[in-house]
């Protein structure tokens, strides 16, 4: 089953996404990534306190995959 365009962009624009995540880094991360209007609309759209602590929660919210780092200190 092909993946969905927005999916393909939004992993990309997340790519080197560090959890925890909130909104704010995810839109950061987006911009770096020179992502495209329709991504940063979509993070947008996000509850400013929306705050992701792995991948799996963003999975669930945005339906993507992210790899991400968790820095030392937050186990």
């Amino acid at each position: 089953m092909p993946q969905n365009p927005m999916t393909s962009e939004l992993e990309a624009a997340l790519h080197g996404l560090d959890y925890p995540a909130p909104r704010a880094k995810l839109l950061t991360v987006a911009h770096l990534n020179g992502a495209s209007r329709d991504v940063i609309h979509r993070i947008e759209t996000l509850p400013e306190t929306a705050d992701f602590l792995n991948e799996e929660e963003l999975h669930r919210v945005l339906g993507v995959t992210v790899h991400g780092e968790q820095p030392h200190g937050w186990e």
